[in-house]
């Protein structure tokens, strides 16, 4: 990954999500990112993995049932 992709991506991300940077935020957030994705990819190909297949997350987000008579 070279020094301006995640500086552009942060830009990226920031444009699209409605949300404006501070001048010099899209390089703070471009050196977090650097920082992050390398290891973040790293988890996503393992738990990928066929052998991890069947592993769930201990923590289970629930949504209730929408009010049938709202």
């Amino acid at each position: 990954m070279s020094e301006a992709q995640p500086q552009a991506l942060a830009e990226l991300l920031a444009q699209t999500a409605g949300l404006p940077l501070a001048v010099g935020s899209a390089a703070l957030a471009g050196e977090l990112l650097a920082a992050w994705l390398p290891a973040a990819n790293e988890l996503s190909r393992k738990m990928g993995a066929v052998e991890h297949a069947a592993l769930l997350p201990i923590t289970v987000f629930t949504h209730a049932a929408p009010d049938a008579e709202a």
